[in-house]
């Protein structure tokens, strides 16, 4: 979702503002949280402020077109202007039936100046401003829009780094194995205690007091009511839900019984609410979904018989690889993003340059690596999928 950062930075300022009520209203029609009246008081205002944000020049759709335009339009057709060419002309914030995307919460942290308003998000926003400003990276004044990534990875990891470099990486590893944890059991790790990164468990990721964790993330699916009483889980990961962590519930005389509506066979146990504390939206997209693959390779080299340090020198980059006999290393930076031409401008945009770093992305991107081999040439780097490196690392 990189693109999506990128498509918000080149709005302007009108643009900006009536995204920002796209958002939060788009939220506030898919959630069930809070009363009623509350969310309507909110839709109104969201719709006076996108009315505010087309000025005079253009004419902003009556509160009723501006509802029902939320449910299945493109984003960039929502703006004023309508910005042609954007990434946005491929996203929606909410399917046919009201169901919200999964580029709408992202949209809520890249964009929204009142995301701590939108039902199902708000709190997580807001958890996530009070750890920033717990580990100082963001005044008390600060507001909460456009966060990026970057400063949240930072902010996470400079604080862990302060308890030193193992409790760092156990408690980064911890933060990408186990995104939602037993009280206990976070109970058992200081740095984690202190960070405050865990909270509890969102209501728009709980149903009749219970959860499900994602089979390929391990995080807190989110929950959807259908009016048949039965409840929609999925994985708040396009890739994952499209891959198959999709299920249903449904109430039987035993409790809620799960089935899959996509490809994994593997059920998930629901498990109750209480008791539990998980990471929020931020963390989990910004610090468990990028360090999957970088854990994953860990393990998958270490099988073959190398040495893996995860993180090491500070973080300097990802993985750092040997193999003794013969003597070999690899220096490895793992880019995750979904967006490849966002992923070659940053490659473009290394203030030290790449150097002799390896870059791994997914196997899914290796349609991409003649685009990002361009960008790195001449550099000393390459560019390779995770499955090329294995493949290196064995026949080494």
């Amino acid at each position: 979702m990189a693109g999506t950062a990128a498509a918000v930075q080149e709005l302007d300022g009108n643009q900006r503002a009536a995204l920002d009520a796209c958002v939060v209203a788009a939220l506030a029609l898919s959630s069930s949280e809070g009363e009623a009246q509350g969310r309507m008081r909110l839709l109104m205002e969201c719709h006076g402020r996108y009315v505010r944000s087309f000025g005079v020049v253009e004419q902003a759709s009556s509160y009723e077109a501006f509802a029902r335009r939320l449910r299945g339009g493109r984003v960039a057709d929502l703006l004023p202007g309508r910005p042609r060419g954007s990434f946005l002309g491929e996203l929606r914030l909410l399917d046919d039936d009201g169901m919200p995307s999964s580029a709408l919460h992202r949209l809520a942290l890249e964009a929204t100046e009142h995301g701590h308003q939108a039902p199902g998000i708000g709190g997580d926003i807001r958890h996530l401003h009070s750890l920033l400003r717990a580990v100082g990276m963001l005044p008390v004044s600060t507001g909460l829009s456009r966060i990026s990534g970057e400063t949240v990875q930072h902010a996470v990891f400079r604080a862990l780094r302060a308890a030193g470099f193992e409790a760092y990486t156990s408690g980064r590893e911890a933060m990408v194995r186990t995104p939602v944890l037993t009280r206990r059991e976070l109970s058992r790790n200081t740095a984690l205690v202190e960070l405050g990164a865990y909270t509890g468990i969102s209501p728009t990721r709980q149903f009749a007091g219970q959860w499900a964790a994602c089979p390929m993330c391990n995080w807190t699916m989110r929950a959807t009511y259908r009016p048949n009483g039965v409840v929609d889980l999925d994985c708040e990961d396009e890739r994952h839900s499209l891959l198959g962590a999709r299920y249903r519930a449904e109430p039987t005389a035993e409790g809620w019984r799960l089935a899959p509506r996509g490809e994994l066979r593997a059920v998930p146990e629901p498990l109750p609410v209480e008791g539990y504390v998980a990471l929020p939206y931020p963390l989990w997209l910004w610090v468990t979904l990028p360090g999957l693959l970088e854990v994953e390779l860990r393990d998958r080299l270490v099988i073959l018989g190398a040495q893996v340090r995860l993180w090491p020198f500070g973080d300097a980059y990802d993985l750092d690889v040997v193999r003794p006999r013969p003597s070999r290393v690899w220096r490895v930076d793992v880019k995750t993003w979904a967006d490849p031409y966002g992923l070659a401008q940053k490659l473009r945009e290394e203030p030290e340059g790449p150097g002799e770093l390896c870059f791994v992305v997914p196997e899914h991107l290796r349609g991409y690596l003649p685009l990002l081999r361009r960008v790195v040439r001449g550099s000393g780097a390459r560019v390779l999928t995770d499955a090329d490196l294995v493949a290196e690392v064995k026949k080494a």
